[in-house]
């Protein structure tokens, strides 16, 4: 059985880090707890937008260098596998927030996580051409 490298691990590691981040984040805004992290981004002009700019586009980046930025087909489109499932992720998470009086459902913020998405998925092509 062959073992992986820390090299292999890295991004994979990094990624799945990043996730349980961002899962503790969405768990304390659902339980409508208020963080250090989300007090001081609401703080920021457009800091919840922002926020979901960064937090989203970081883990599409991480998400597709860990997945070697793998590309699916979609609508005869080739797209990057780890940018469309952060974006699913985002769309369901944001969906989710109709049925929570603690949280509001936005467009811009879904937006928001698109552009970040978009963004940062071509930064890991870059990186990843970079590194090559």
């Amino acid at each position: 059985m062959k073992q992986l490298t820390i090299k292999q691990l890295f991004w994979p590691v990094l990624a799945l880090s990043f996730m349980t981040f961002i899962f503790w984040i969405i768990i304390q805004a659902d339980l409508g707890h208020s963080i250090g992290f989300s007090k001081f981004v609401r703080h920021l002009p457009f800091g919840d937008k922002l926020g979901h700019f960064f937090l989203y586009g970081i883990l599409a980046f991480l998400v597709n260098l860990a997945l070697k930025n793998r590309k699916v087909a979609v609508f005869g489109h080739q797209i990057l596998l780890g940018g469309l499932l952060v974006l699913i992720f985002a769309i369901l998470e944001e969906f989710t927030q109709m049925a929570l009086s603690t949280r509001d459902f936005e467009l811009w913020d879904m937006f928001c996580d698109l552009l970040g998405i978009t963004l940062f998925s071509w930064l890991a092509l870059w990186v990843s051409k970079r590194q090559n």
